[in-house]
């Protein structure tokens, strides 16, 4: 493994993963208590001083703002940039992109690297553009990944509690595949990346139906399954309106449109590049899910 190895968003759920399984060196932009980690403003003058030994910089730190278009581009487009320009061309550059590159409807079914891209939302074409200064490194891997949950990504425990009080609907007919990605699954191949591979890379766990989905979290908890649908149309007109309603009276939106446009996309992703050349090995999506309830339930 490279000597020195450098990773931004190590503070993050899926940077501290990454930092433990390559023990790296975090590069944050606040004191976070993680050991040998440089502080930094993240401007191009200070970066160039940081990673002028870098071997591999691990590029976790983004924005995951799917609303504040000025904060999205700030955080994946310019911020990618200036790391980009920051690492020595000898070094190595791993950078974790998103399958919203594709957007939601893909070209075709099932995607790999070599799909047409279609980003429909400004998060997804801030990726795209930060994809573009990271493949004009001499050495670079993109890894574009699906959702990630697992140990750590509360944001699911909303679904998990409707389901566990019934109150879950599924949206639409239910037969659409969704592309999750176990959070360990992901620190696995980026470590496997520091020594492997050069290019993008389709990181996606096994694409399981909603129906499905809901299905095995609903034995898990001890739960019937959610029968009730609603259509497409009106969860998006649902979700707008939580928007609507927390920016004038405050709060947290229970669901966005992108949590409704997840949710009921069907998407499928051929990730043998990945298995074949960085040892991507995903676990099977039950094995996370059980996971994930049982920390559901010890926090509950």
């Amino acid at each position: 493994m490279a000597a020195n190895v450098y990773i931004t968003g190590a503070a993050g759920r899926l940077g501290r993963i990454v930092l433990r399984k390559t023990g790296g060196i975090p590069v944050v932009r606040s004191p976070s208590g993680l050991e040998n980690e440089i502080v930094s403003d993240f401007s191009l003058e200070h970066l160039k001083k940081v990673l002028e030994d870098a071997d591999a910089v691990i590029h976790l730190a983004g924005s995951r703002d799917f609303l504040d278009k000025k904060k999205s581009w700030e955080g994946n487009v310019e911020l990618t940039r200036r790391v980009v320009q920051a690492t020595p061309d000898s070094a190595k550059v791993i950078f974790s992109s998103s399958v919203s590159v594709y957007g939601k409807k893909l070209a075709e079914i099932p995607a790999t690297e070599e799909t047409p891209v279609n980003p429909d939302t400004p998060y997804a074409r801030t990726k795209l553009e930060a994809e573009k200064s990271v493949a004009s490194h001499p050495n670079h891997v993109i890894l574009r990944i699906g959702p990630i949950y697992g140990p750590g990504f509360k944001e699911y425990f909303k679904v998990l509690h409707m389901i566990a009080k019934g109150k879950m609907v599924v949206i639409g007919d239910g037969l659409n595949r969704i592309p999750f990605v176990d959070v360990s699954d992901v620190a696995a191949v980026i470590r496997s990346s520091l020594d492997k591979g050069k290019g993008i890379y389709v990181v996606v766990g096994e694409c399981m139906s909603q129906n499905d989905i809901y299905a095995i979290a609903a034995g898990k908890l001890g739960v019937e399954p959610p029968k009730k649908h609603m259509p497409v149309w009106l969860a998006a007109i649902y979700a707008r309106f939580e928007l609507f309603r927390t920016e004038r009276f405050g709060g947290k939106p229970l669901f966005i449109p992108e949590d409704i446009a997840v949710l009921s996309s069907d998407r499928t992703f051929n990730c043998n590049k990945a298995r074949r050349e960085v040892e991507f090995s995903p676990r099977r999506l039950e094995e996370g899910i059980a996971e994930m309830v049982a920390e559901y339930k010890k926090l509950s």
